[in-house]
């Protein structure tokens, strides 16, 4: 027959041994403490801290304001979770000195104040709550810096730019000189699509501003909560409706990795450019020395550090967005991103930004490059084109016939004679046509060559890259401006909050 006897449980109530929660206490549901490998996988990155206390506090106001409180029990909450905080305001080093976790702002309230009052916090809510808030609270911040960073490197490529947009370097395809711009241009060919990153990480963070808090463990819950009222002091722009779509749905995180993942990809090939610029073989680029190390064993050894770091941060950028694809397959979850990564990201585009500013360009190496080779080829093909008559395919062959010819006796494009061109194309053409020789003059000059394309949107004529340097500079105020925008709502539903605590408390 049962034991009768009631089990005496009241030792469940006195604070929880390490690495237990409060819904996992050994003794209720389970008879036997965490081991140390299942604590780990409650832990939470520190910089969610921030967003838990935020929740606590919204979700605490609101459930006072819904009448789900004891009289008395939402004033001493809120007087506890603000005691939490340092004199900057700062909560994230107390609650991760408790060591619970999202729980942390919970386990404060019972250690202080017993269950009879931190009891109450997690009426209506449940852990999945705590970090799907917390995560979005502290990303959708994380972003708008990352995009104020991103402004900043637009504006610093445009100010670099401004001065070489007349300064003749060759472009490149598979790492040989292929045609020529400027300067001014390829720096420009950097920047653009820094904007187009912007763009995605502004709509990114507008899909990610939406609550998910209430949502519980994927039905809502029985308590009458409210849902827009802790978005609203949460700063949110809107409640997430499906909660089981919310509790199991992971995309904005993907979402998150990818955009970032995206940016990285502009950053690091910019890196890699620098790179490049910067070897001996190139020679266009010098940094300043406190952008660069040495080598322990090689004196001579200016090595450029500072592009290094940029190329391994990245690296990692990317890595983690395919390791969250990877993840989705995980039925119970296992889709998270660090909002240290995003720190991290701030400072690759911070040390970016002072390598384009502290470049020194070697202008002479750039023209030299250009005249050495056949980046002019092209051209060269277009006047035969202009000025013969030759149709485009024909000339583009007869001038590969003649860089064959020329290589082969080691001459270049500042060694070609009409009359070479002549000989050729009558060999392929069957007639003979006369190449006017003070335009070919002309067009093995570097310096004009730019300037040839004036009127096609997008090319490297001067005027065109002062075309292209308004439009970075417009869409990097454009948005600036929207960052902006979306960063003082935050501070005003984080100064709305305080406000409204702080009357709970005073009254």
């Amino acid at each position: 027959m049962r034991d009768e006897t009631p089990e005496d449980l009241s030792s469940l109530a006195e604070t929880s041994a390490p690495g237990e929660q409060f819904y996992r206490r050994t003794g209720a549901r389970l008879a036997a403490p965490p081991a140390p490998s299942v604590s780990r996988v409650s832990q939470s990155p520190a910089a969610l801290h921030a967003g838990y206390h935020a929740f606590d506090l919204a979700h605490t106001l609101m459930l006072r304001e819904q009448g789900l409180l004891p009289p008395d029990v939402g004033r001493q909450m809120l007087e506890g979770l603000l005691t939490l905080e340092d004199e900057t305001g700062d909560p994230v080093p107390a609650r991760e000195s408790i060591g619970r976790g999202a729980h942390s702002g919970e386990a404060h309230l019972i250690d202080e104040y017993g269950e009879a009052v931190g009891g109450w916090l997690h009426t209506g809510r449940s852990s999945h709550d705590l970090s799907a808030v917390a995560t979005r609270y502290v990303l959708r911040d994380r972003l708008l810096t990352v995009g104020s960073k991103l402004v900043d490197l637009i504006e610093t490529y445009a100010a670099r730019a401004s001065s070489y947009t007349a300064v003749p370097m060759p472009t490149y395809t598979g790492l040989q000189r292929a045609q020529v711009g400027t300067i001014g241009y390829r720096l420009c060919s950097q920047a653009f699509p820094l904007t187009r990153d912007l763009g995605r990480l502004i709509t990114c963070y507008d899909r990610l501003n939406r609550s998910p808090a209430g949502a519980a463990a994927g039905t809502t819950t029985g308590f009458t909560i409210d849902r827009e009222r802790v978005a609203s002091l949460l700063g949110f722009d809107a409640v997430l409706q499906n909660a089981e779509d919310i509790d199991n749905s992971v995309d904005h995180l993907l979402e998150v990795g990818f955009t970032i993942a995206t940016s990285a990809a502009t950053v690091g090939r910019a890196a890699d450019t620098f790179f490049l610029w910067f070897s001996d073989e190139w020679g266009i680029v010098d940094l300043p020395d406190e952008l660069c190390g040495t080598s322990s064993i090689m004196p001579q050894k200016k090595n450029p550090h500072s592009i290094q770091a940029v190329q391994r941060g990245t690296n990692e950028l990317i890595g983690e967005a395919i390791q969250q694809f990877i993840a989705v397959k995980n039925l119970s979850g296992g889709v998270q991103y660090d909002p240290a990564l995003l720190r991290r990201f701030t400072e690759t585009l911070d040390t970016l930004r002072a390598v384009v500013d502290g470049a020194t360009f070697n202008t002479d190496r750039a023209r030299t490059l250009v005249a050495a080779d056949w980046a002019l080829a092209t051209d060269l093909a277009a006047l035969l084109t202009k000025q013969c008559g030759i149709p485009w395919r024909s000339a583009h062959q007869i001038v590969a016939v003649l860089v064959r010819e020329y290589e082969a006796t080691d001459r270049s494009l500042t060694d070609v004679a009409a009359a070479d061109l002549e000989t050729i194309a009558e060999a392929y053409l069957g007639d003979r046509p006369t190449v006017p020789t003070t335009a070919l003059e002309t067009l093995c000059d570097p310096a004009q060559a730019p300037a040839r394309r004036a009127g096609i949107i997008g090319s490297p004529a001067p005027e065109q890259v002062a075309d292209q340097l308004e439009t970075l500079r417009t869409r990097a105020e454009m948005y600036r401006d929207q960052l902006t925008e979306r960063r003082v709502a935050l501070d005003h539903a984080h100064a709305a909050r305080r406000s409204d605590i702080r009357s709970v408390i005073d009254a």
